[in-house]
């Protein structure tokens, strides 16, 4: 299990996409920059909010038609629980 954690690296270039959030996903052998959309929660509905891994960036290369559905479930789960802190 890897843990999630607010990106160092500096994303405001026309490169990155700027609609979405970023955080750095650390596993055993590196990390991965990854991008998500985030549906905020909205009470009146019974709904919870979600977020969805749009972007996993491995040494510049977007690899998450790579990743096992288990990482990328686990990275949205992460990301979800800390946007609902904040």
């Amino acid at each position: 299990m890897g843990k999630l954690k607010n990106s160092l690296i500096d994303v405001r270039s026309p490169y990155w996409p700027q609609h979405l959030e970023v955080y750095e996903y650390e596993y055993d052998t590196g990390a991965l920059l990854c991008f998500l959309d985030y549906s905020a929660p909205d009470a009146s509905v019974g709904y919870n909010g979600s977020a969805w891994l749009v972007h996993a960036y491995a040494g510049g290369v977007d690899v998450i038609d790579l990743l096992k559905d288990t990482i990328i479930k686990e990275i949205e789960a992460l990301a979800c629980s800390s946007l609902l802190r904040r």
